[in-house]
């Protein structure tokens, strides 16, 4: 069972091109065989293209058409030009990005072409997207089903029109020699084994099939249709039927044809009903059964036909008598007797042209170019499929040499293997090709070398007498020695490195892969390793370092002792740092005290603070490493006085302890009742701020103070 998915790729892409306002285009199709691929488990849509060499074919889309608007369907037809290949792989992409968007994998299926007169085969295959908004994405506007055909009606009629066309041959039914005669051995009846033709469909029976006879009389009835499905193999479907009668009859939409080939009679006699041969031959054999009825029998002649008298006579010129077994003997022990002196080439014909390869016959001079002055002419080198000497003109094609006349030999091991050797027809001393075929597929031509054809050093992968002067480093084609100029000069080699300055370098290059060389640049002071790839013209030099061209700090990742740098990252001393002399950052123990410590900053007399801040620079603080001093232009402001003297508060910690502030409360009033023997009296802790006294009445107005802690105020009571 085939899977199939929408890659997630595809799922990014298109929205990509939805924002860019650009339309979704597929526009190719890649077929791979991946070994081993389990086509049951579901793909993973992250899936990408296969690599180079599992990828078997790719080609361009053949059709496009939409379905419905969120539908469309993408085919391709591989042509019977195309193969030999087999896949398992499916891919459809954007071919200018490379996105894949949709991924089949399916059951191992071959693709062959046509070669040597093998029929290939022509394979479509299609890819239906369904994603929201699909026609309006790809801009496809043709209806699938204009390209889309349904062969159905076509067919049907196709095998109609064959059937009819059989019925104008054969009549309603036709029989050959014994095949279906209805026979009996002892009880046993039995249709014999044959072909016979009914309503225009042909039937065989593989072996004889016995019947059962239950009631007499009775016929026996030979049932045909023609059956299959729209994919499947269309073929005959036959049965034999034992009934006193039996008409043609539809079933399950299938027409089905009967015909009796034999009725039984009460006592069990058959009586054979199967019309024999063709409608010719049964008119023929009507006409002669009447003929052998009647008397009229005139004599033969050479131009009628009729009876004729018999004679043993072979040296007789008469044209009125016919010849016995015994004249014919004699001629033909006469004629044994020539063809036992000819041989086998009694019996064979002579060839009919120079190219004549039917089995068995008579050679002539000239054939397949023996004892002629010329060979046989061909157009194309990979035409012939025997054993020749042919040539070919400047216009033929798979030559030795192209565009160039030319003269073959060809030597056929049988249809698939043979070899060939060819040579350019017109010049002295020519050089000789030979090429090989496997599988009936022929190779590439060969050049033998000789004294007079040496081959090139490239063509032996050894190194020129002395190099050439490289324009570009990606003009490399072979393992050779160059020369390349830095780029530095003037004309400088493209592809050179960064820094190889004003410098003509000596050039090694190995090939390792196709397009690919592993190159070694070679001058007094510099050398360089590199591998360059010739297709895609990239290259990734090394640089090899030595006593004359030594690497500087930035090369080995290092802060130069001389000129000084920056260290990017954390640096760990293990042993201090030292400015100068006795002064430098050093580590301790694992202290905190006069006596010891993590990290120790040791200086002769003193440590100082400086700003650089432009206008103000200079010393703002000093350590006085003798004496532990430590003194700063401006106030040193503690995180916690405390850290000074415990008798000091912070000013949170004093506001948590002590009064902040004081007031007093609002305004309250007491009086004496108007009772001249009574006090007004304020409550206490309270503080009178007024009295007030008519006749007998007197009042005191007071408020109670308050004080505030730590943002809270309390109001004071009496101790």
């Amino acid at each position: 069972m085939s899977q199939a998915v929408i890659t997630k790729a595809f799922s990014e892409w298109k929205a990509q091109q939805a924002v860019n306002n650009q339309p979704v285009t597929l526009d190719e199709f890649i077929f791979a065989y991946i070994p081993d691929l389990d086509v049951t488990k579901p793909i993973d849509n992250t899936e990408g293209i296969p690599a180079a060499d599992k990828i078997v074919h790719r080609q361009a889309v053949s059709k496009s058409g939409v379905v419905n608007a969120n539908s469309v369907v993408y085919s391709v037809t591989l042509g019977a030009d195309v193969g030999d290949f087999s896949f398992n792989w499916i891919g459809l992409i954007n071919k200018a990005t490379s996105t894949l968007a949709m991924i089949i994998h399916a059951p191992t299926q071959s693709k062959i072409k046509n070669a040597s007169g093998q029929q290939g085969n022509v394979l479509v295959r299609s890819m239906l997207m369904e994603y929201s908004g699909a026609e309006s994405a790809t801009n496809i506007t043709t209806p699938a089903e204009t390209w889309q055909i349904d062969f159905t009606a076509r067919l049907a009629a196709m095998d109609e029109r064959q059937r009819l066309e059989n019925i104008d041959l054969y009549g309603t039914a036709a029989f050959f020699g014994a095949g279906y005669l209805v026979s009996k051995n002892g009880s046993q009846y039995f249709v014999t084994q044959g072909v016979g033709y009914v309503a225009g469909l042909r039937s065989v029976l593989a072996a004889n099939q016995n019947i059962t006879v239950s009631t007499k009389p009775v016929k026996v009835w030979l049932d045909v249709a023609w059956s299959g499905t729209l994919t499947s193999e269309w073929r005959v479907l036959s049965k034999i039927t034992v009934a006193a009668s039996l008409a043609d009859y539809a079933e399950n939409g299938v027409q089905h044809h009967v015909f009796a080939l034999a009725s039984i009679d009460a006592s069990g006699n058959i009586t054979d009903l199967r019309p024999k041969g063709t409608l010719d031959e049964q008119a023929a054999s009507d006409a002669l059964a009447k003929h052998e009825k009647s008397r009229n029998h005139p004599d033969a002649t050479t131009s009628e036909k009729g009876f004729t008298q018999l004679s043993s006579e072979t040296g007789s010129d008469s044209e009125s008598k016919a010849a016995t077994p015994k004249a014919v003997k004699a001629v033909n022990d006469d004629l044994q007797k020539v063809k036992k002196a000819l041989g086998t080439a009694a019996g064979g014909d002579v060839v009919t042209s120079d190219k004549d390869t039917t089995q068995g016959r008579i050679p002539t001079v000239g054939w397949m170019g023996l004892g002629a002055v010329s060979g046989v002419s061909f157009t194309d080198a990979n035409i012939p499929d025997f054993n020749c000497t042919f040539r070919m003109n400047a216009q033929g094609i798979h030559g030795p040499v192209a565009g160039a006349p030319s003269n073959i030999h060809q030597f056929q091991y049988d249809a698939n293997a043979g070899q060939q050797i060819g040579f350019r027809a017109g010049v002295a001393e020519a050089a000789m090709y030979h090429r090989s075929k496997v599988n009936a597929v022929w190779g590439n031509w060969l050049q033998v070398f000789d004294t007079a054809h040496p081959p090139s050093p490239e063509q032996v992968g050894a190194l020129p007498n002395s190099g050439s002067l490289l324009s570009s480093i990606f003009d490399i084609k072979t393992s050779n020695l160059h020369a390349a100029l830095g780029r530095g000069s003037q004309d400088a080699t493209t592809g050179m490195p960064e820094n190889s300055g004003n410098t003509r370098f000596a050039v090694f290059a190995t090939q390792i892969y196709s397009g690919q060389f592993w190159v070694t640049l070679i001058s007094r002071d510099q050398n360089y390793t590199g591998l360059v790839n010739t297709s895609q013209k990239t290259v990734a030099w090394t640089q090899v370092y030595n006593t004359a061209n030594k690497p500087s700090a930035g090369d080995v990742d290092a802060v130069s002792a001389k000129n000084g740098g920056t260290f990017q990252k954390e640096v760990l001393f293990q042993g201090g740092m030292r400015v100068r002399s006795e002064t430098g950052i050093y580590s301790g123990g694992d202290a905190a005290s006069f006596s010891d410590a993590n990290m120790i900053l040791k200086s002769w007399y003193g440590i100082a603070f400086a700003t650089t801040l432009t206008g103000g620079e200079g010393i703002t603080g000093y350590i006085n490493t003798r004496s532990g001093r430590l003194e700063m232009k401006e106030q040193i402001i503690p995180g916690d006085y405390r850290n000074f003297d415990a008798r000091y508060y912070t000013q949170t910690a004093a506001n948590g302890r002590y009064v902040t502030a004081i007031r007093l409360g609002a305004i309250a009033e007491a009086d004496n009742g108007n009772n001249d023997n009574a006090h007004a009296s304020a409550p206490n802790g309270a503080v009178v701020v007024s009295v007030q006294q008519k006749t007998n009445w007197t009042a005191v107005k007071y408020r109670y103070q308050q004080y505030n802690i730590n943002g809270t105020w309390y109001t004071a009571g009496v101790v």
